[in-house]
């Protein structure tokens, strides 16, 4: 007499199993090493190597795709009215500058720790990505557009085309 659990049994121990690798690759901008880098040639472009967490996030996002990108120089040179903005902000940015604060790369401070300044680690990586002019290129080149970039003047600017 058979009993369906012997049957099973019997089943999964002649059963051939078979792994595969299948790939899955992570975006580039959810790579921390990538984020570090983005963030040295934005902070980069701003006065003091400095910017606002808010304007670290606007301008890591406008880097994440075209469309992002258009729509930030669209609102910047009031083609668009940046109302829509309420508040962009990049998902991988906060990882990002976890490690950049435990590495050395990026100091957080402000009243309300709202500001993100490079240290002499992240100035380095700046001015070693600045010094390669294939690496990162269309990031640096997106970020020239905007010219030397202040806190205020992004302020001004947004705010003006609202």
């Amino acid at each position: 007499m058979s009993t369906g659990f012997l049957d099973v049994n019997d089943e999964l121990s002649n059963a051939r199993i078979e792994f595969r690798s299948q790939p899955r690759p992570i975006p580039a901008d959810a790579r921390v090493v990538y984020k570090l880098a983005q963030i040295a040639v934005v902070l980069n472009a701003f006065n003091k190597n400095s910017a606002t967490i808010e304007n670290l996030h606007l301008f890591t996002w406008s880097l994440q795709s075209k469309r992002a990108g258009q729509m930030l120089m669209s609102w910047w040179s009031g083609n668009r009215h940046a109302s829509t903005i309420t508040q962009k902000s990049d998902p991988h940015l906060t990882v990002a500058l976890n490690v950049g604060l435990i590495r050395g790369m990026v100091n957080i401070t402000g009243a309300n720790h709202n500001r993100v300044t490079l240290q002499p680690l992240g100035v380095h990586l700046a001015q070693q990505i600045e010094l390669d002019e294939e690496l990162m290129g269309a990031e640096k080149m997106y970020m020239r557009q905007f010219g030397r970039l202040s806190d205020a003047a992004v302020l001004r600017k947004l705010a003006r085309n609202s």
